[in-house]
């Protein structure tokens, strides 16, 4: 939940480079095409778009050996993070709302450190279909949005560990996993060597998604003056989302996940939010950026029903 009196500051970070499959960094503008402005305006809040973080993404295009091309990738994202760890830092120091569209999950390395950075203790909910919480030695593909996680946590590549100045970004006892389901064995260990608590889609099944919610609420809430929400949209089913880098059988029903942001918006205090991972070239008529500008709108703490009944009525042809 997010105070209507706290300005809303969105930055785009078009960053592609922590995957294989192109199309994500498209993403802030699929976002923006699915009218999230008008929908933080038409739901209360004022809100400033402050564009886009210049960001370099034509490394396939290169004439490189593979090595120097990841090298130079890693190089481009640490970056991309120090850029928008500064981005959500002032934001929070200034008393706004720092919310960052996506990209890829390496998005959230940066702007996870600047908020992270401007508050004592905070709790960290990671909402995918994936831990990502690898390191360089367990990570199957060696692609960096599978490590965001564990790189936050203090863990990984030593220039990401350590962007903006400081690590660990969070304790591991302060974040909790909803929604994974494709887990690879090493990330599992590490989850289980650290302690940090994550929920998966067959204790969702097994627990019911309001017992789950409830005890992610009390784990990041516990002890912290904050609550970082990451929320990568490859955690819902692909029939509802298609528009995703890994889409995903079996995961969140719309019913789950629309759940998932009411809960976050009636119970959580937010210190940031991102949306990650929407990919336009994936979707079908923008639907799973306009999905995704709806469980925004809740995580944020708007009426959802007003949300419907003023943007959407407005935006709905005859």
């Amino acid at each position: 939940m997010v105070d209507r009196k706290t300005r809303i500051n969105l930055m785009g970070a078009p960053i592609d480079l922590g995957v294989s499959k192109l199309g994500v960094d498209m993403g802030p503008t699929a976002l923006r095409y699915a009218g999230i402005m008008d929908a933080l305006l038409y739901s209360g809040f004022e809100c400033r778009d402050c564009g886009d973080l210049d960001v370099r993404t034509n490394f396939s295009l290169d004439v490189l050996p593979k090595d120097e091309r990841q090298d130079a990738k890693r190089k481009e994202i640490i970056r991309a993070a120090e850029q928008l760890a500064a981005f959500t830092h002032e934001c929070c120091k200034k008393g706004s709302f720092p919310l960052t569209l996506g990209g890829d999950h390496s998005t959230t390395i940066g702007a996870l450190a600047g908020v992270a950075k401007a508050h004592d203790s905070l709790g960290v909910l990671w909402i995918d279909a994936h831990p990502d919480s690898n390191t360089p030695e367990t990570s199957p593909s060696g692609n960096i949005h599978g490590m965001p996680l564990a790189i936050s946590l203090g863990h990984g590549y030593p220039d990401l560990v350590n962007c903006f100045g400081f690590a660990p970004k969070v304790k591991p006892e302060n974040v909790c996993i909803v929604g994974a389901k494709d887990i690879d064995p090493g990330e599992r260990a590490f989850l289980k060597k650290h302690g940090v608590s994550m929920f998966t889609t067959f204790d969702i099944q097994n627990m019911g998604m309001a017992r789950v919610m409830e005890q992610a609420a009390e784990i990041v809430g516990s002890g912290t003056n904050g609550v970082y929400v990451s929320f990568d949209t490859d955690a819902i089913d692909k029939d509802v989302a298609p528009g995703t880098g890994i889409v995903t059988k079996g995961g969140l029903s719309y019913r789950e996940i629309t759940f998932v942001a009411q809960f976050i918006g009636a119970n959580i205090k937010l210190a940031g939010l991102d949306l990650i991972e929407v990919n336009p070239l994936c979707d079908v008529r923008n639907i799973t950026a306009e999905l995704s500008v709806e469980l925004a709108m809740s995580m944020l703490g708007a009426s959802y029903s007003d949300y419907e009944k003023i943007y959407l009525a407005a935006n709905t042809p005859e």
